[in-house]
């Protein structure tokens, strides 16, 4: 099953959300408009209501595959100093980047992971990456374990990304197979039962988006697809996610 939600900069909604520091949300509908709007004070997300609707259905359905495209603009943490970052993240997006994880440099990802999640599904986290057990020990891991409307979901995080080149189809089918080979691998070892996991994909823009998408649908086989959400998010001025930047990094300083 592939989903897209295509964001719009437009106003028009089904659904429109306000977040606020704290996670209330206000919700209107408008079942003649065909799109739905995010918005916090220099965060933008746009759904499609139909789309929004399906994503929350397929979380909670076992065994069930597809692939999300998403949209976030994290900017404006760019100009921030860490205290001010610690003030606008969760407390979630803040505690994984202050806890270990099992290597490597991703902290940054991981954390505005939880903080798209936690901002536009209301995601509570609930597993850091060196909390979840496995038998056996020393396989593929998942980055943290979060609930959503109920329901319990591994959520492991990657980056699409090329320093030299353009990022093309050979490098979408090498990153989704290593990927979703990890995620099953990872679901069937763990000591947690997960309804399903999400792979979030970060991407730097529309194109790579559209590439893994294309990929994703024709070029990987289904049984590497079952029960894993592949949320794909566009985010074009947040250049720390790929860098891992210190000013994200060290926000436990």
């Amino acid at each position: 099953m592939v989903i897209f939600i295509p964001y719009i900069n437009i106003t028009s909604r089904c659904f429109s959300f306000s977040f606020e520091p704290t996670t209330n949300i206000s919700i209107e509908e408008n079942l003649s408009q065909s799109s739905c709007r995010v918005n916090r004070p220099n965060v933008n997300s746009s759904f499609r209501s139909q789309s929004y609707s399906k994503f929350i259905e397929l979380i909670s359905q076992k065994n069930e595959g597809g692939i999300v495209q998403s949209e976030h603009d994290f900017g404006h943490l760019n100009s921030l100093t860490h205290n001010q970052i610690k003030e606008k993240l969760l407390p979630g997006s803040c505690k994984l980047l202050s806890v270990p994880n099992a290597g490597g440099s991703s902290l940054c990802s991981e954390a505005l992971s939880y903080e798209f999640l936690g901002r536009c599904f209301r995601a509570k986290l609930l597993m850091t990456e060196m909390e979840i057990k496995y038998f056996p020990h020393g396989g593929a891991m998942t980055d943290y374990v979060a609930d959503i409307n109920d329901t319990l979901l591994g959520v492991s995080v990657t980056r699409a990304m090329k320093f030299v080149g353009n990022y093309t189809e050979k490098d979408a089918q090498i990153l989704l197979k290593k990927k979703l080979k990890g995620v099953n691998e990872s679901t069937k070892n763990s000591s947690t039962s997960w309804t399903k996991q999400i792979l979030h994909i970060w991407t730097s823009s529309p194109k790579i988006t559209d590439i893994i998408s294309k990929v994703y649908e024709h070029d990987i086989e289904r049984t590497l697809k079952q029960n894993t959400l592949v949320l794909v998010t566009t985010t074009t001025r947040s250049d720390f996610i790929f860098q891992n930047s210190n000013n994200l990094r060290n926000l436990n300083n």
